[in-house]
């Protein structure tokens, strides 16, 4: 059942707007929490991060999985290989960089350490681009398809 909105079309979209900055302060803000927990309290094991992973992960897979089904790629990022390239370099390097924090912390080894995050660095650069890459194609086709004139508009 669709219920009559009491708000005007600009009301609307300031309450489309409020909703979108609502959302992606509650992502970033989960983000940087799980972050603080794990360098700063030490909350390592995935019992202590369980209920916020859960929600992130949720959060994310539903935004990336919405915006490509609509054929949406990004407000301000282009659609191509090289915006891949640079994204995941950047996820890549800050992962990195939290694993040699994480592993240092726990072991007090700088050579182990910066194996160890070069290693996570390169794997998570390769996992993103994939993932980036194969989303960027799925988009594209969605993003084609809902473009494409439909077949009997033709006959008109």
């Amino acid at each position: 059942m669709k219920m009559k909105s009491n708000l005007d079309e600009m009301q609307e979209q300031e309450l489309l707007k409020i909703e979108h900055n609502g959302c992606w302060l509650a992502f970033w803000l989960l983000l940087l929490s799980m972050v603080v927990q794990s360098i700063v309290f030490g909350a390592a094991s995935f019992k202590t991060l369980a209920g916020e992973w859960i929600v992130f992960m949720i959060l994310a897979l539903y935004l990336a999985f919405a915006c490509a089904r609509k054929g949406i790629w990004d407000r301000k990022i282009p659609m191509t290989n090289k915006s891949n390239l640079i994204i995941s370099l950047i996820a890549a390097l800050l992962f990195g960089f939290f694993s040699a924090v994480m592993i240092f912390k726990n072991y007090q080894k700088p050579a182990g350490t910066m194996l160890a995050a070069a290693i996570t660095t390169v794997i998570t650069f390769v996992l993103c681009f994939a993932a980036l890459t194969l989303t960027m194609k799925h988009t594209e086709k969605r993003k084609a398809l809902m473009e494409a004139e439909p077949a009997d508009a033709d006959e008109l």
